[in-house]
């Protein structure tokens, strides 16, 4: 098993820091009182930053990831399949089914008619706020590409714009701390064994070939 773990501990013992690091605050705090502090320091360059980041995981992540699996072995193509299946399948089954009643942050902004930034061109939403769908997206298709790296400086960079998706949710008001942190968690999670579980059982030399190969 350490095998498949070796060259991905960059990214394993970032996502373990952020598990640790930022649950306290969770626990410790009103859902509100993050918001409202990540809400309230914004920029005119912020606020463009925000926009466009906050908008990737939607489609840029997923096809990318998807592009990048045709060209490496088929059993890692089959990983990024499996692994955006099980998060879309999770996504709807937390939002639609198990937490309904989890309202979004501008519900409960209009609803007590507190002031905040609200971010130009973004749509906020009022229910399904758990956990962050967009969040779950970026940190599972990142942690995939990181995982195609085996590089430990890639791994790190592609978790710090996985976060910073996580965070403009917050930004933007669309999302509480604590629907991005389950978001980050549950999309590496996902990312981490379908890699696993993948790797240990199709292991014949044609599930090593890529789908598409450039000729020499």
């Amino acid at each position: 098993m350490n095998s498949y773990f070796k060259d991905k501990t960059v990214s394993i013992r970032c996502h373990l820091i952020l598990a640790v690091g930022v649950l306290p605050y969770i626990l410790l705090y009103d859902k509100s009182v993050s918001l409202l502090f990540i809400n309230s320091h914004f920029t005119a360059f912020t606020d463009v930053m925000m926009y466009h980041v906050t908008r990737l995981p939607e489609l840029a992540y997923i096809i990318f990831v998807i592009i990048l699996g045709l060209f490496t072995e088929k059993r890692m193509f089959l990983t990024i399949v499996v692994t955006m299946c099980l998060s879309t399948l999770l996504i709807f089954l937390f939002k639609h089914q198990l937490f309904t009643d989890f309202n979004r942050p501008y519900h409960w902004l209009n609803e007590q008619h507190i002031p905040f930034h609200h971010v130009k061109g973004i749509r906020l939403h009022s229910n399904n706020s758990f956990p962050s769908g967009h969040t779950l997206a970026a940190f599972s298709s990142l942690a995939l590409v990181g995982f195609v790296s085996k590089n430990g400086w890639v791994q790190f960079l592609l978790f710090l714009l996985a976060c910073l998706s996580g965070y403009s949710r917050v930004y933007v008001a669309q999302h509480y701390l604590m629907d991005v942190y389950a978001g980050a968690l549950i999309g590496f999670t996902i990312a981490l064994l379908s890699y696993y579980f993948m790797h240990m059982i199709f292991k014949t030399p044609v599930w090593l070939n890529p789908i598409i190969k450039f000729k020499s």
